[in-house]
């Protein structure tokens, strides 16, 4: 059962039929809902593999939601996609094998065209790990006011450290807490900068592979 709003001339939400409404990034669509054949349900060899790097990138974004909702905010918006949606698509081209195996040094975690980090170096210690960089920022003051974005994903098991907005690009340096668990295992780090009012973000940058 589907349910008006805004009265008959409005969008709905809910199935009518073969037909589901709901709203996406503030217009009402609908789709079709897929019609299952025995072929498609045993999907061919290509099929499986496509649904098998799927769901490969679909476990990998899952703990990392969070941030790639605020680092595709506005390329998603731009595609009129959900901001997973458009991570998931950009990583699945760019960053996954044909095995479907993920290549962590071409993820992408946030997508943008503001000026990336410069330099950066990653160290640890038992309090967590350092964050480093140049000021690229030059002489325009809003640049130097961007805010770091750091991600340290132990893959393996699933955890992430990170910091949506941290220092200051002129600042140079971060550093996250993590937990002393943590020692011996393996993580995998990216830094970007997002403005200080939110309307540009840059690239992420993929810094290395380190043991804690």
């Amino acid at each position: 059962m589907a349910t008006f709003r805004n009265g008959i001339n409005g969008g709905f939400t809910g199935k009518v039929g073969s037909v589901v409404g709901y709203p996406l990034n503030g217009q009402w669509v609908m789709r079709g809902l897929p019609k299952k054949s025995v072929k498609n349900k045993k999907g061919t060899a290509d099929q499986k593999a496509c649904r098998s790097g799927f769901n490969k990138m679909q476990d990998f974004l899952r703990p990392l939601i969070p941030f790639v909702r605020v680092g595709y905010n506005l390329e998603s918006k731009l595609r009129m996609m959900t901001a997973h949606n458009a991570a998931k698509s950009y990583n699945m081209l760019y960053a996954q094998e044909a095995n479907g195996d993920i290549d962590c040094s071409k993820v992408c975690l946030t997508y943008g065209s503001l000026i990336g980090v410069e330099n950066p170096t990653v160290l640890t210690d038992d309090v967590g790990f350092h964050f480093s960089w140049t000021n690229n920022a030059g002489n325009v003051w809003p640049r130097a006011t961007d805010q770091v974005m750091v991600m340290a994903y132990n893959v393996k098991d699933q955890r992430i450290y990170g910091k949506l907005s941290g220092a200051r690009r002129r600042d140079c340096m971060e550093t996250i807490e993590i937990d002393s668990s943590e020692k011996g295992n393996e993580f995998h780090i990216w830094i970007s900068f997002i403005s200080d009012d939110r309307q540009k973000i840059a690239m992420s940058s993929y810094v290395g592979c380190v043991i804690v």
